[in-house]
């Protein structure tokens, strides 16, 4: 059996305040606006490693909602593969105080991402899909969570 790792595994959270979703713009390509969250520690459990990168990135403590979806795939060309697991949550309080992996940070409205005011794909299609954010606000709202 080859214990070589096939991928690794990280939470992202679909932050919710006030009908708003708070994107981060990263440091590291692709250098664009994504959700907060990370890698996983080894053995560590799903919920509370969207927990401590959310808390690690802005300072926020959250309450998660429930899963949106899952992805796999590369972030950028060439890096090793990742199983995304995103979560809906919300946050009542508390100001961002950005981590040094983040340049910048936006509560986005749904018009604004859909009328693609917000950078979530670089130039050569690395980042998040837009549609994917915009299923996670029709998501947000059918949780009853508007």
């Amino acid at each position: 059996m080859n214990d070589e790792l096939t991928h690794r595994v990280a939470a992202a959270a679909y932050l919710f305040r006030d009908r708003k979703m708070l994107l981060l713009r990263r440091c590291e390509p692709p250098c664009t606006f994504v959700p907060p969250g990370g890698k996983l520690e080894l053995n560590e459990d799903p919920l509370d490693g969207l927990r401590r990168e959310v808390r690690e990135e802005t300072g926020l403590e959250i309450e998660v909602i429930g899963l949106a979806h899952t992805w796999f795939g590369r972030i950028t060309t060439g890096d090793q593969l990742l199983l995304a697991i995103n979560y809906l949550a919300t946050t009542d309080h508390g100001e961002v105080r950005l981590s040094d992996e983040h340049t910048d940070y936006v509560w986005v409205t749904r018009e604004q991402l859909a009328n693609g005011e917000i950078d979530t794909r670089d130039c050569v299609g690395d980042g998040y899909h837009r549609d994917d954010l915009l299923d996670a606000f029709d998501l947000f709202e059918q949780a009853g969570e508007t």
